[in-house]
């Protein structure tokens, strides 16, 4: 025999309920709208359980959206509409920066890379050192210029000019000549805003290999200057990675925001560019050789980092390989002519002043030498 009904009401048809057992963990009495018409259950004088995270409205289709993956310093959202079958699937995702944080976590400078952050090597101290600014430019020339690893480096200092240096030596020069360089060089300023057609930005990522470890190196790039915005390094392809590339690139020149942006379909690029307030309109994504427009001058760029690293026969640290990449990004941006600007480095060709000088080695001794 059934028990009769109790006076509550279902909150939502209105009708009487009956007993449905115990809440596991309130264990308060639960109700139950007795038919098919309802079936409505709840626990009657239940605490609300606070949330968690916010509410969060699927700002493409307006379904609510539910934690999808939890990342180093934000929430990602996915729509509930994925599992859906007919027209009205959606499966946009969406970052909301964790509870008490302002917004996200970016590197805006090349010296903060997440792989080498607090481990650069200072910089050069002449008054406590026995070779001249003319020397260490001669060697960083044949490091840097010439791609020539440090034993080479020494050989040839030997044979030739008669100078005793040891590799170690010629190794931390590198190291410390890496971001000195870009530095007195302006780096950080990057394609001026000038009229005309918005220069596009292409982004990709190669891979490296540090004693057997992948290394992820990124890279944006603008053809119209063939110039290297900005870089980054990562041990991983995940969003935070592409979003402190973007992140360093609109900190060089911040009018590139509003640029067209030109990415492969990996959606570590559509996320960190969510997360920057790009508009997804400017974010273009290609999906084949062939396709207009494409990646392949980026991918052409791959080869001048591959073939200049060869000799090296890897690396052994993080900062050794983020030095190589930015002495071969300053080599490419300040001293090395480009064809396709008629004769004239892309660093010129952006508006960045370099000294002048009747060669590149005398240049970099100049750049080397400290300012008084």
């Amino acid at each position: 025999m059934s028990k009769p009904p109790l006076d509550v009401q279902c909150p939502r048809c209105g009708s009487n309920t009956w007993r449905f057992g115990r809440d596991p963990q309130t264990g308060l009495q639960k109700h139950r709208r007795k038919g098919p018409a309802c079936g409505y259950q709840f626990v009657p004088g239940r605490p609300l359980r606070p949330r968690k995270y916010p509410k969060v409205t699927c700002p493409k289709c307006g379904a609510n959206m539910g934690i999808f993956k939890q990342l180093g310093d934000a929430l990602r959202f996915r729509c509930n509409r994925h599992n859906r079958k007919d027209a009205l699937r959606c499966k946009h995702k969406i970052n909301i920066p964790l509870p008490g944080r302002d917004g996200f976590d970016m590197v805006t400078d090349p010296k903060s890379i997440r792989l080498i952050g607090g481990k650069l090597q200072p910089v050069f101290h002449w008054n406590r050192m026995r070779f001249s600014s003319h020397t260490v430019a001669l060697v960083l020339y044949f490091h840097i210029f010439r791609a020539m690893p440090a034993p080479e480096v020494v050989n040839t200092l030997r044979d030739i000019y008669r100078v005793a240096i040891s590799h170690d030596t010629v190794t931390r020069w590198g190291h410390k000549a890496a971001f000195l360089l870009a530095d007195r060089l302006e780096k950080a300023r990057g394609p001026e805003k000038k009229r005309g057609r918005k220069p596009r930005i292409l982004a990709d990522e190669s891979q490296f290999k540090l004693r057997g470890k992948k290394r992820w190196f990124w890279l944006a790039y603008v053809p119209r200057y063939d110039f290297h915005l900005a870089y980054n390094l990562s041990a991983r392809r995940d969003t935070q990675a592409a979003r402190d590339l973007f992140a360093m690139a609109f900190a060089n020149s911040p009018h590139m925001k509003n640029a067209e942006i030109l990415t492969d379909g990996l959606w570590s690029y559509q996320s960190a560019l969510g997360d920057l307030g790009v508009d997804p309109r400017k974010h273009i994504v290609y999906k084949s050789f062939f396709e207009k427009p494409n990646n392949n001058q980026i991918e052409r760029q791959w080869s001048n980092f591959k073939v200049r690293s060869r000799p090296f026969r890897g690396f052994k640290s993080d900062v050794g390989l983020a030095a190589f990449i930015q002495n071969q990004t300053t080599y490419h941006n300040c001293f090395k002519p480009s064809p396709r600007l008629g004769g004239k480095t892309p660093a010129q060709a952006v508006g960045i002043r370099l000294p002048d000088a009747p060669s590149e080695w005398m240049r970099l001794a100049r750049l080397l030498t400290p300012r008084t």
